[in-house]
Order: C-alpha cells, then sequence, then structure tokens
C-alpha cells in the first residue's frame, strides 16, 4: 500500500492526480502522516537538534491537518479531508526529501545568521535557486490539491495554500525556535 500511495503522491507532483486518486483507507493516511513526520524531522534535525526537530515535525503535520479539515469543513466537504491532508502531506514529504541535498551546502550561512543576523554570508547560488524552484513547485502542488478538493477557483486554491504554508511557518517554526538551544 505504501508504494501505491507514493506513486500517487509522485503523480500528484507532476500534476496528474489529484488528492482523490489516493485511498481513503486508515492505513494509507497513517502512512501518510508517518512519513511525513519522519521526513520533516530529517529536514529539521538538519538546523535544530532532535527533539527539536521531532516536534516541530509533528507540530507542522498536525497544522496540515487542523487547516485542511478547516477549510474542506467550510467548503462544506469534510469528507475530503483525509485525501487532501494526506496528499498535502505526501508531496511535502517528497519536496522536504528533494530540498535535503540542496539544503545541505547553505547550512553554514543559516548558522552564522542564527549566530549574528547582520553577518555577511555567502549562501551558494545554485542551492539557493534550486530551494526557491523546489519551493515554488512545492506551493504549486498545494494549489493543485486545494484546487482539486475544494473543486474551487485558482484564487481560493492559491490562498488556501499560502495560507497553510504560512500558518505552518509560524507555528511549526515556533515551536523549533523554542525548543532549540539558545547560543
Amino acid at each position: 500500500m505504501l508504494l501505491n500511495v507514493l506513486s500517487t503522491a509522485w503523480r500528484i507532483c507532476i500534476f496528474r492526480a489529484g488528492p482523490q486518486d489516493l485511498p481513503a483507507a486508515t492505513q494509507a493516511v497513517a502512512h501518510a502522516v508517518m512519513l511525513a513526520v519522519v521526513v520533516q524531522a530529517v529536514q529539521f534535525q538538519l538546523t535544530l537538534p532532535l527533539l527539536a526537530a521531532i516536534a516541530q515535525s509533528v507540530v507542522a503535520v498536525v497544522v496540515v491537518w487542523a487547516f485542511t479539515t478547516g477549510v474542506l469543513n467550510m467548503r462544506g466537504t469534510p469528507e475530503r479531508a483525509p485525501q487532501t491532508a494526506s496528499a498535502l502531506l505526501m508531496t511535502n514529504a517528497i519536496f522536504s526529501l528533494l530540498l535535503v541535498p540542496l539544503l545541505l551546502p547553505m547550512i553554514p550561512a543559516m548558522e552564522a545568521i542564527a549566530k549574528d543576523p547582520e553577518a555577511q554570508v555567502d549562501v551558494p547560488g545554485l542551492a539557493l535557486a534550486g530551494t526557491v524552484a523546489l519551493s515554488a513547485w512545492s506551493i504549486a502542488v498545494s494549489v493543485w490539491i486545494f484546487r482539486n478538493a475544494m473543486e474551487a477557483r485558482n484564487a481560493l486554491a492559491i490562498a488556501c495554500a499560502l495560507g497553510l504554508a504560512l500558518t505552518v511557518y509560524i507555528v511549526a517554526g515556533g515551536v523549533g525556535m523554542l525548543l532549540a538551544p539558545q547560543g
């Protein structure tokens, strides 16, 4: 089942499937949640201690789930929440894995800025460009998922995708910052 879910998630990433193509079975949803937590914890641990990375990852998954459920409840389609949240979590896990090799060369610059926000650092241009490109692709996929799940126009789907990204950044990022050691 996991391979089927991953294959469908990749097809969603390339705009060949939608959240409705994911299985709604509890086991498929559990796979999506577990994979998302593990992959995001790996990504977050590039700059955070293990406990903070795990906590930030769990919070990010909860935020995605709550935001998606809330939006779909407002649209009158709460039954679509498990597949939609699973699609968002699985595609985000794929993008997180793709981001790791791009983030690795940027860690020294991120650490220097964390210590001194006014530090002059050299950020590898190719890694930065790749990160921006993957982030834009990820947002486009989230728009695609919301558009399919809500049967909505692009403007509403864009608002939901950006709202979700901002909410995850603020809430989960805040948890990571609270739990990270202060240096």
